[in-house]
């Protein structure tokens, strides 16, 4: 299936553009995202179409701005009747899986909106964010309480689902969407210990974001152990800039997002540039990093361009583009 790669997509809640040590954060240690800027395609310009959540993983699934399908702001639905990514590449013979934060519409069966409504065959989601032991909805069933990491809980349900379409024989495509770092802010003592010093709400936020970048670890791991690493294109980014929500005034200092001015929800660098790194190690052989500026409307134009799918609505407006030649070959300018 070489011309059909694995596609994961991977997005972190609130992570500011600072807050990974391979753009210099402080405090923070995320050795696994380091790893993957050192060795596959960082993108330095990579930004969230919206500085608050629901309109940026509108843009994700439709490749337009959230204006268009009427994901207005935080908890609005996209339309009915949108064209999705989802929907795409399940059509195109992909195996499809959504795993943690939906908030594009409820999760319940009975939804239009939700992910299985929306292409996907498998779903452990959440309506918005989660934190440790998290809540979730199996397929749209009656939510459940999951005990674990939050982080942890979904990496290993996706996990799950890979090891089961490998044995298909079947590409898949893999969605998981942290609830971390959201607020409110909770984490392992372990995790919690390094940074306690700084205060109890940072401490708890950095401690979600070094589990989620253990858990990402983790999955990567796990697509090695069934030989899907290579042929896997595997996105990550952040919904949006980084947030001042539920830390008192004074720890706010230790929030570091590179001198960025602003923050979530504020239509400044601050609110909108976000971590973005790609690895697909069969065809980024060697380590590059691009200034292009690009933006998650960009993730459904490259990914079916990629795939080799035609969008059935030619016609419909998308306000992304292809980014595959700056993926493939740098040549992008």
């Amino acid at each position: 299936r070489p011309d059909k790669p694995n596609i994961v997509l991977m997005m972190s809640d609130d992570q500011g553009w600072g807050e990974t040590s391979y753009n210099g954060h402080p405090y923070l240690k995320t050795p696994v995202l380091d790893e993957m800027a050192a060795s596959g395609l960082r993108l330095d310009r990579f930004y969230a179409a919206s500085p608050v959540c629901t309109p940026t993983r509108a843009s994700v699934m439709t490749g337009r701005h959230a204006n268009r399908s009427g994901a207005f702001g935080a908890g609005f639905s996209i339309r009915p009747g949108e064209v999705v990514l989802s929907q795409l590449l399940k059509d195109a013979g992909y195996r499809t899986a959504h795993y943690g934060k939906w908030h594009i519409g409820a999760i319940k069966k009975d939804s239009p909106l939700s992910p299985r409504s929306l292409g996907f065959d498998e779903n452990l989601s959440h309506d918005n964010f989660f934190e440790m032991d998290p809540v979730l909805s199996r397929n749209g069933e009656s939510p459940v309480l999951i005990k674990g990491e939050g982080s942890e809980v979904v990496v290993d349900e996706a996990l799950k689902f890979a090891n089961k379409v490998h044995k298909e024989d079947k590409p898949f495509f893999i969605v998981i969407w942290f609830g971390s770092p959201h607020s409110p802010y909770s984490g392992l003592e372990a995790d919690i210990a390094p940074f306690n010093k700084l205060g109890e709400e940072i401490s708890c936020r950095f401690a979600e974001i070094t589990a989620m970048d253990r858990a990402i670890g983790k999955f990567r791991k796990g697509l090695d152990a069934i030989g899907e690493r290579d042929n896997t294109l595997l996105w990550f980014n952040s919904d949006n800039g980084i947030t001042v929500e539920g830390i008192p005034k004074n720890q706010q200092k230790y929030l570091w997002n590179g001198e960025l001015t602003g923050h979530k929800s504020q239509m400044y660098e601050g609110g909108l540039l976000v971590p973005g790194i790609i690895e697909w190690p069969a065809v980024i052989k060697t380590s590059r990093s691009s200034d292009v500026p690009c933006v998650t409307s960009d993730i459904l134009p490259t990914l079916i361009d990629i795939a080799g799918v035609q969008h059935p609505k030619p016609d419909r407006p998308l306000d992304g583009i292809s980014l595959k030649s700056l993926i493939v070959d740098g040549s992008m300018k």
